[in-house]
């Protein structure tokens, strides 16, 4: 059940990071002057959230890759929260898969960012920590349920 709580609060966490992020992103593309907008999480050239946003390696066609985040992660968390209540019985092999799509998807955006930006995002790369830490715990509970 705890590891359940912490998959629940875990995706909040990773919403309001992504929710952070993309408001940055437009804030990024309403400026006139990128220069004037900077983010708490610019600590260099090499890690800045401002710099891997403002790349246009940084959007899936037209949306930013963390709007689709913004997405993802209430979904994981309503999962979870119905799985807590036994309302939803068995959702480990949903979850599974949208975890490890999930995954596949951060890693091609982590790509992007080492061949592409040549800059890292450090909110980023701690959303793509937290959902690969809900997929170990996901596994942990699922193996003892077995």
């Amino acid at each position: 059940m705890k590891k359940l709580i912490t998959i629940c609060a875990l995706s909040i966490l990773a919403f309001i990071n992504a929710t952070y992020l993309t408001v940055q992103n437009y804030k990024i593309e309403q400026a006139e002057n990128i220069w004037q907008i900077s983010s708490f999480c610019d600590l260099n050239n090499t890690f800045s959230c401002t710099n891997v946003l403002s790349s246009p390696y940084s959007k899936i066609f037209w949306m930013p890759f963390t709007a689709v985040a913004m997405v993802v992660y209430p979904v994981i968390f309503l999962i979870a929260f119905l799985w807590i209540w036994w309302i939803i019985k068995k959702p480990f092999i949903i979850l599974a898969l949208m975890w490890i799509w999930w995954i596949l998807f951060n890693s091609y955006f982590i790509y992007q960012e080492y061949a592409n930006i040549w800059a890292y995002c450090p909110l980023c790369l701690l959303c793509s920590w937290m959902i690969i830490t809900i997929f170990i715990l996901s596994c942990i509970w699922f193996k003892k349920q077995q």
